[in-house]
C-alpha cells in the first residue's frame, strides 16, 4: 500500500517521530498535517517506554496507549529488530521515537533506521524539534562549521584534557563545539568548562528548550564566571567557540 502524497497514511514505511523536548512544560512537537501519519502507528520502537507513553499522550491516538506495542530498542535482539522491520515492509505502520527531540540523532533509533535501509524499508522522518539545532540557532555561534560530540568523557582528567583539545580545534578551525550532558552532571561540567576554557572563549548554555522556562545565553567564559548559570537538573546543551 503506497501513496504519492507523504502526508497520506502509508503503512509500509518506518516513521521517525519527534517527541517533546521540555520535561517541565512539554509542547506538541509535530506539525498538524503529520498527525494522521503518527496515529496509524500501533508499533513503537523507543528509547525508554515511560517517556514514550508520556509523549504519545500528546498525539490523540485513536486507541488507548496501553493497547499499543511499545518496544524498547535496547531490549530487542537482532532477530526481533529484523522481524519488526519485515512487518513494516509487509504493511504494518511502525514508528521510532526518542526520549526527547528527533529520533536517530544522539539516539539509539539510528540503529533501527540503519537496519531499515539494509532491509529495503522506506523511512519517513517527520519535522520536529532538535535540541542540538535549536541551541545552535539561538547561540549566535558559527552555524557554518560545527561539531556535535554527544557526551564528554566521564573521567575528570580525560574530560579536562578533552575540553582543552576541543578549544584548540575550535580556534584553529573556527568550529562551534556542541555537547550534551546527563542533567545530574550539569554542575560538574559547567565547573570544568569555566576552569579549562579561556576567558575570551564564547560559551552558550541552553536548557528547557521549547519549554516555558527556556534559557539560551551566550557569554564569554570570563562573563560567566561573574554570574554562574543555574540550569539545575534540566537537560542542557553546551556550545563553545574560541575567539
Amino acid at each position: 500500500m503506497r501513496f504519492d502524497n507523504l502526508n497520506s497514511p502509508c503503512p509500509d514505511m518506518l516513521y521517525l517521530v519527534p517527541s517533546p523536548l521540555s520535561q517541565k512544560t512539554p509542547k506538541h512537537p509535530l506539525l498538524a498535517a503529520d498527525l494522521p501519519l503518527v496515529q496509524q502507528c500501533n508499533t513503537w520502537l523507543v528509547e525508554n517506554a515511560k517517556p514514550a507513553r508520556a509523549a504519545l499522550g500528546h498525539f490523540n491516538m485513536p486507541v488507548a496507549i496501553r493497547e499499543l506495542q511499545i518496544l524498547e530498542i535496547a531490549q530487542l535482539s537482532s532477530q526481533q529488530r529484523q522481524d519488526v522491520i519485515q512487518r513494516c515492509k509487509a504493511g504494518q505502520a511502525v514508528a521510532v521515537m526518542s526520549d526527547a527531540g528527533c529520533p536517530g540523532v544522539a539516539d539509539p533509533g539510528a540503529e533501527i533506521v540503519a537496519l531499515a535501509h539494509k532491509l529495503g524499508c522506506p523511512v519517513h522522518p517527520l519535522v520536529g524539534p532538535s535540541s542540538i539545532l535549536l541551541a545552535l540557532m539561538g547561540s549566535g555561534l558559527n552555524g557554518q562549521n560545527f561539531r556535535f560530540y554527544g557526551y564528554p568523557p566521564l573521567d575528570a582528567a580525560q574530560r579536562d584534557a578533552w575540553i582543552k583539545q576541543t578549544e584548540r580545534e575550535s580556534k584553529a578551525q573556527q568550529c562551534t563545539q556542541i555537547v550534551i550532558e546527563t542533567p545530574f552532571r550539569n554542575e560538574k561540567l559547567i565547573e570544568a568548562l569555566l576552569k579549562q576554557l579561556s576567558d575570551t572563549t564564547l560559551l552558550c548554555i541552553g536548557w528547557d528548550l521549547t519549554g516555558d522556562e527556556q534559557h539560551i545565553h551566550t557569554k564569554t567564559v570570563g562573563q560567566w564566571k561573574k554570574q554562574l548559570p543555574t540550569p539545575g537538573k534540566s537537560p542542557c546543551l553546551f556550545l563553545w567557540l574560541s575567539a
